[in-house]
């Protein structure tokens, strides 16, 4: 009688690993049978490893019948268990155990199997010949170690491992049934696949003497990510500068893996294996594939720059360092100058499983339910943050990066709008106006009060007459100072004031000027343009040794219009006396 009952789901890493598991993964008992059926054939870290145990007891109620009556056969424990074995050649270590309990204290035997109303002492159950159907989930933790890889000398393999305790004759058995599935760990599409900030570059030179002249061939290889898939094609930029005279016809691409063994454990942590740098005992490589690149032909003085692709065989993984070995692969870009000169460069690269990054769709939603909880234990300030992952995102990956990269450099719309509302504010404006009206405003009163204390200078006496007030003669640039704002105003008319006979006769010095050329000065003052009146005035001179007066336009101006009268009167005595 077959039945199906429900998975139970308590998943725990025992205290002590099951060591046995690896130099006996399979047990025998003629009365026991055991088979494992598994619901996928691939399982990935985050999600669940499911399936059911069909255990059979002396092969079954209908055969049990033809045969004698035999002894009693009573059960303990029925176990599941998921274990990582490392190996390098006889050398074998586990790495990890995953267990849970099918039948235990906690979980009863079905009704079929156990006999009713018939409790052994030490939690042992009398079976009675029957065949049982027993499903079991095993939750598998995100990263969970590394991919399944194998190799002659070295290998990493998950065994999933059924073991039946029982009593036979009073004798203590122990059944066992293994078999190898496929696990793998989760990478993160975001960050796999996304290109490097720098691209990984290598460079190479090679120097030959022809003919008394050195020749230098440049070889250059780079690739925008680190991180690959096997089964897919590998892409590699190749720059070649030939600076000979031979033509560079054949590149070629290998694909090299290396295998690094180890004779020393880790050093390790609550955590795990530490990452430290061990020194290899050996290290054994290996040319898994090789490709012609088509098209190149590089003339001597010229260079050239292609794309270069490679097919990655599908199989292969990168095994991080464990306890006894690693591996890694590395790119080798290999140039031919002539029949016994070669240049080579060497780029590491990763590759991953595919399903490492496109996930089956049974393990999709259990996956992505375990990365959001990681992320929000992760990340308590955003606790409302959800992982929400889709098959095929990590091709979309890159150019999301571009995208945000862009929108980081530059200014977001609702910056923009910021700064268009400060710079058209009129209240800004305003406010930045004001202190330039006032600037201005200051500025007239301080002309104002210059105009009015340069019209009372003008305005006084003359030396040595008492009661004669000597007006200066407003020229040209005492009218442009006077109207600033408006220029097109003609000039105020010239006051004519007839000079008393006795002020030309008083002062000798005035007489001292007559017979120099009044009417030039006159004259110049009255062709001078108001381009020359405006030209800046010099620094002020002293013209007397008592240090109280100098010389200034305003005074020259005034000295003008006293020689301009005095010629006046000098004329109307020789009209006179004719």
């Amino acid at each position: 009688m077959e039945t199906l009952r429900r998975a139970p789901s308590r998943t725990f890493i025992p205290l002590a690993l099951p060591v046995d598991i690896i130099d006996f993964p399979k047990v025998l008992h003629p009365r026991i049978a055991i088979a494992i059926r598994t619901s996928a054939p691939i399982f990935m870290g985050g999600a669940t490893v499911e399936g059911s145990v069909e255990l059979t007891v002396d092969g079954g109620p209908n055969i049990a019948r033809r045969k004698r009556k035999q002894t009693i056969l009573s059960m303990d424990r029925i176990s599941v268990a998921l274990v990582g074995i490392e190996r390098s050649g006889a050398r074998q270590h586990m790495f990890t155990c995953l267990m849970t309990d099918l039948i235990d204290e906690a979980h009863l035997p079905p009704v079929e199997m156990a006999r009713p109303n018939q409790p052994v002492s030490d939690q042992l159950w009398e079976v009675m010949p029957c065949r049982t159907i027993l499903p079991f989930r095993i939750h598998l933790p995100v990263m969970l170690g590394p991919p399944p890889f194998h190799s002659k000398k070295n290998n990493v393999r998950y065994l999933l491992s059924v073991l039946v305790e029982a009593k036979i004759d009073g004798k203590r058995t122990y059944v066992r049934r293994s078999e190898e599935v496929m696990v793998l760990t989760v990478h993160d599409p975001e960050k796999a696949l996304v290109n490097l900030s720098n691209p990984l570059v290598v460079t190479d030179e090679v120097q030959s003497s022809h003919r008394g002249s050195l020749e230098t061939v440049v070889l250059t290889a780079g690739v925008h990510r680190q991180t690959w898939i096997s089964g897919y094609p590998l892409f590699v930029d190749v720059r070649i500068s030939n600076r000979g005279v031979k033509v560079v016809r054949k590149v070629e691409l290998q694909l090299e893996r290396s295998t690094f063994v180890y004779a020393h454990a880790a050093p390790s942590d609550e955590g795990g294996i530490g990452d430290t740098l061990r020194l290899p005992d050996r290290c054994e490589k290996e040319i898994i594939f090789r490709a012609i690149c088509p098209g190149w032909h590089v003339l001597g003085q010229s260079s050239d720059v292609k794309t270069c692709g490679l097919f990655v065989p599908s199989g292969l993984v990168s095994v991080d360092a464990g306890r006894f070995f690693g591996v890694r692969f590395f790119l080798n870009i290999k140039i031919t100058i002539s029949f016994s000169k070669h240049l080579m460069v060497q780029l590491p690269v990763s590759i991953i499983h595919p399903n490492s990054i496109d996930i089956p769709p049974n393990s999709l939603a259990q996956v992505a339910t375990t990365i959001e909880r990681k992320n929000r234990h992760q990340t308590p300030t955003y606790p409302d943050t959800s992982y929400n992952y889709h098959a095929g995102q990590a091709f979309l990956a890159a150019r999301q990066q571009s995208f945000e990269q862009v929108n980081h450099e530059t200014l977001s719309q609702e910056e923009i709008n910021n700064l268009s509302h400060l710079v058209d504010d009129p209240v800004r404006r305003t406010a930045e106006q004001q202190p330039r009206r006032r600037a201005s405003a200051s500025h007239i009163s301080a002309n104002a009060n210059l105009k009015s204390s340069k019209r009372y200078r003008n305005s006084r006496f003359v030396e040595g007459s008492e009661g004669f007030r000597n007006p200066p003669i407003p020229t040209q640039r005492h009218c442009m100072a006077d109207i600033p704002t408006s220029p097109q105003r003609p000039p105020p008319a010239v006051p004519k004031r007839r000079p008393h006979r006795s002020s030309i006769e008083e002062h000798p010095s005035r007489q001292r000027l007559l017979d120099r050329q009044a009417p030039s000065a006159v004259q110049h003052r009255r062709t001078n343009s108001s381009l020359e009146d405006r030209r800046p005035k010099g620094p002020r001179l002293q013209r007397s040794t008592s240090g109280l007066k100098f010389s200034s336009s305003d005074e020259d101006d005034g000295e003008i219009g006293d020689l301009f009268w005095e010629t006046r009167a000098k004329e109307r005595r020789s009209i006179r006396g004719l």
